[in-house]
């Protein structure tokens, strides 16, 4: 048999195995990159927003809220989070009441509202977050209704309308009914 025919015959065997070998990493490549793709994609809006809620308090505000404004269809449920920081040196117990706005020429959306939990007791320098659902009820008229969310830091009756004990600054929640 001839030498040099041989040799080419290896040569090509070789370049053949080694083609083989790019091909298939080229073909990982590509699928890793389309499954990366895809977990990307199933990622909603609703996740993101999540995750917002959960970093926009900055730890040194008293009262503080994750989104103040939903957009919720009549008949569904909306959540919205308020963050209470304990500033003073003891332990202390919270109360959160919510209530609608009172303003003239703002639209009522009926007492469709739940404070998930309306007394909570924070450590010291603590940050606990409270859940507020809303629900706007079948047949609401398109519009931004206004939830005032009140702190209390003594008394459930420092929650009460003008009073000086309230913890922190009223909140304003906005539900957007489109």
């Amino acid at each position: 048999m001839n030498k040099k025919a041989f040799e080419l015959s290896i040569n090509f065997i070789v370049i053949l195995i080694i083609s083989i070998v790019v091909f298939g990493f080229g073909i990982k490549f590509a699928y890793d990159i389309m499954h990366q793709a895809d977990e990307l994609s199933k990622i909603t809006i609703k996740d993101i927003d999540d995750h917002l809620e959960n970093i926009m308090c900055d730890s040194s505000e008293r009262i503080c809220l994750g989104i103040s404004r939903r957009e919720l269809r009549p008949n569904k449920v909306g959540f919205f989070t308020v963050g209470i920081l304990n500033t003073h040196n003891e332990r202390m117990d919270f109360y959160v009441d919510v209530e609608e706005s009172d303003s003239e020429g703002i639209p009522q959306i009926g007492k469709k509202y739940w404070v998930l939990k309306k007394e909570v007791t924070i450590e010291p320098n603590e940050q606990k977050k409270v859940g507020i659902a809303v629900q706007v009820p079948g047949g609401t008229k398109k519009g931004t209704y206004i939830l005032n969310v009140y702190i209390c830091s003594d008394e459930k009756i420092s929650c009460e309308k003008d009073s000086d004990n309230r913890y922190g600054t009223t909140q304003k929640l906005y539900v957007v009914v489109p």
